[in-house]
Parts: C-alpha cells; structure tokens; sequence
C-alpha cells in the first residue's frame, strides 16, 4: 500500500554538505556556510558516496573537481533545496496580504478581466483583490483604489494608462448570418440592429465609417445596458456593435462572427483607461495590478480571427 511505502533518502545532512561544498567548489567553502568544520563535510560528502555506491569527487592532492555523477546530482539537489526552503518561507511565513479595491464596468470585467484574473491572483498571491461593477465609476477620492474608465479623456486629476482603444465591428451568430445571407453595410440597416440607450449614435457612427453618412438603423431593438445587445446577438436577435477585445473568445470560438470582415474596426478615440490618483502610484500592490493590466493589454497580441 502506498500509505506504508518510505523513501529512501539519504541523509539530508550528507546531502546538504555534497550540495554546498558541489556548488562552492571546496570543503572549506562549504563549511563556512554550514557552520561546521571542513573535516565534517568531507565526512559527509564520503557517507553520501558510500550511500549511493559511487564517487561524486574526484580527489586530487591540492584539488576538487566533480566527477560526471556529481554535476548529474548537482542541479537535482540544488533544486530540491531550494523548493523546501521557498516552501517552508510560504507555509510558515506567507507575506501579509494587501486589500485593493478596483472598479470596473460590467461589460470590461466579464468580457475582458475576468477570464484573466486568475493570473493576477497566481502572480500575486499577497494582493487581496476586491472587484466591483456597475456603470458609473465612483469617485477616487474616499472610494476604490483604482477604476478602469472608458472613454477618450483627459482626466486632468488622475493617473491614467490606456489599456487598449475601442475597435468597434459588428457581430452575429452563425445561424443569424446564414439565414439572412451575405451582409452589406446598407443592407445592415434593415436588419435587427441591437443598440444600448448608453450609446445611441453608435450604429450612426458606425455607417458613416462605412461610407453611408446619415444612415440610422430602421428598426432597432433597444436595450438600456452596453452589455445586454452583445449578449441579445449571442442569443439570435440580431447584429450587435461591439468592442472586439470584450467578445474576442466568442469570436475565437466561432460563436460569434463578423458579418464583414473586409471592413477595418472603427476606432473613434475612446478606450479603456487604468486610473488612479497620483499619490497612490508607488503603491506596490497598485503598482503589481497596473503593471499586469499592461501586460496582459499588450500580450493580447493581434486581433482575433472573425
């Protein structure tokens, strides 16, 4: 039974001597790190050769030098000693953990943060995130630490850092697609455009960067939330305009699609912005979500495939 098996190590004194002594060249080198006299660890060195049945030295009379077992054993040890020191450090020592609290929109954090964060919390385990959503970011001062706006800016008083720009196309289901053929910008207009009351000009935005200036969706079906069109469009109802970085699994997956993919993104100058206030920049659990906003941005790498 596995419960009663031992291992057969040897022991971790004789182990600990031939690493040090392996790593700093010498037996006297190695004991002044250990404490302990030269003589000591050559006697260990010699009980973890007799353990093991071969010769990890080669003894010259004013010289030390690995045989091809000992450089095998080296990096192994040292290794295995270094995992037990950084455990032990993180079971019986773990570093204090730092509340921070981040606003974000709804729409940026299930779309782009969310599938993300356990990344953060792995390479931060000391960083006690606490993330809310709504609309309408809250003021900086006597709230969260940091939010994630979206728009074009300035914002004078605070500490921004764009993430990435708005890059705005249209999307669809498959079967949507399918059933209403291949799409062109002036047929979009007759279709079931979906159009949040927090962007209404969107989609008028949208014809003019596709050449058709004046042109306004004909029968809109209206949602008062920027979340729920890309969600109505997942579910059938239409065409959405949304940000690709915020659907780019759905269109990875192939459960959304771009009804016209020859057509450039539109990008109107509007993004999504890191901010803070000044003061807290130097922060160093600020500092760790800031630097991770930015390289997760920037390792999005290129745009997804429609």
């Amino acid at each position: 039974m596995l419960g009663l098996m031992h291992r057969r190590l040897p022991p971790l004194n004789a182990l600990r001597a031939f690493e040090a002594a392996a790593r700093l060249g010498g037996f006297a080198a190695a004991a002044g790190e250990l404490g302990v006299t030269a003589g000591a660890i050559s006697q260990q060195v010699q009980l973890l050769e007799a353990r093991l049945g071969r010769a990890l030295f080669e003894r010259g009379p004013r010289s030390l030098r690995l045989t091809g077992e000992g450089r095998a054993l080296l990096p192994v040890l040292s290794e295995a000693l270094d995992n037990v020191e950084a455990g032990i450090a993180c079971a019986l020592f773990p570093p204090p953990r730092v509340a921070l609290a981040v606003f974000v929109q709804t729409s940026f954090a299930l779309g782009w943060m969310l599938p993300r964060l356990p990344r953060f919390q792995r390479a931060q385990p000391e960083v006690e995130l606490h993330l809310s959503t709504g609309i309408d970011a809250p003021e900086l001062r006597g709230g969260p630490d940091a939010v994630v706006l979206h728009g074009r800016g300035p914002w004078p008083e605070l500490a921004t850092h764009l993430l990435f720009p708005d890059r705005l196309v249209p999307v669809c289901t498959p079967s949507w697609l399918a059933t209403h053929g291949p799409a062109e910008p002036r047929r979009l207009a007759e279709a079931a455009l979906l159009v949040s009351d927090t962007a209404p000009e969107d989609w008028e935005e949208w014809f003019a960067h596709a050449g058709l200036r004046g042109l306004r969706p004909e029968r809109p079906l209206r949602f008062g939330s920027s979340l729920l069109p890309p969600q109505a469009a997942l579910h059938g109802l239409g065409v959405a305009l949304a940000d690709r970085s915020l659907v780019a699994a759905e269109l990875a997956a192939g459960r959304l699609v771009n009804p016209l993919p020859g057509l450039p993104p539109m990008q109107r100058g509007t993004g999504w912005h890191l901010a803070h206030l000044p003061a807290r920049g130097r922060e160093p659990a600020l500092r760790a979500l800031r630097d991770w906003l930015l390289r997760e941005a920037g390792a999005a790498g290129p745009e997804p495939p429609d």
